[in-house]
């Protein structure tokens, strides 16, 4: 009989203990959970005054700062030069034409919404970078180089989502 008791007790005792350690659970997921949001929040907020920052604000060179597909449109006219493939993937010449009277800053080439290389399916890559800020003078060109992990043909670079098409005659690709 007091072995039938002390079990039914351990019962009692292991249920009580795992009900109260699912709370526990439940209030740190909860807690964390808060802590992740918040955080992410936080950093979108700073991410977005520093872009409009650096787009509002005057730069010390009086640079146009481009961040997006927009502006993109409105003051570069972009084509791919060459695509040419080696052991770390391809690499994507791009020319970028500065229409205004004004120097070119492109920024954040290193988020993934802003800088792809699409294939004929449509399956897209990111950069390996560079990622420093692209600067183009006033009434000039330059050439930028992107590294991309090798995968399909070539078929569009999309910078900040504007889609640049490739031609054929430009990819250079080993067989």
């Amino acid at each position: 009989m007091k072995k039938i008791i002390f079990v039914l007790g351990l019962l009692v005792s292991i249920v009580s203990y795992s009900e109260e350690k699912s709370a526990v659970t439940e209030v740190v997921s909860s807690v964390v959970s808060e802590a992740v949001s918040t955080g992410k929040n936080i950093l979108k907020g700073v991410k977005d005054g520093v872009d409009m920052g650096r787009k509002d604000g005057e730069s010390l060179d009086e640079a146009l700062i481009i961040y997006d597909k927009k502006l993109f449109e409105e003051n570069i006219k972009a084509s791919v030069l060459t695509v040419t493939e080696d052991e770390l993937g391809y690499k994507v010449v791009v020319g970028l034409k500065n229409e205004t009277d004004k120097m070119i800053r492109l920024t954040n080439l290193h988020e993934k919404k802003s800088l792809q290389l699409l294939d004929t399916d449509g399956f897209a890559v990111f950069s390996l970078g560079p990622f420093d800020d692209v600067n183009i003078p006033k009434k000039a060109a330059v050439k930028s180089t992107f590294v991309f992990p090798a995968d399909g043909k070539p078929e569009m670079i999309k910078i900040y989502e504007s889609e640049i098409k490739i031609k054929d005659e430009v990819i250079k690709i080993k067989k």
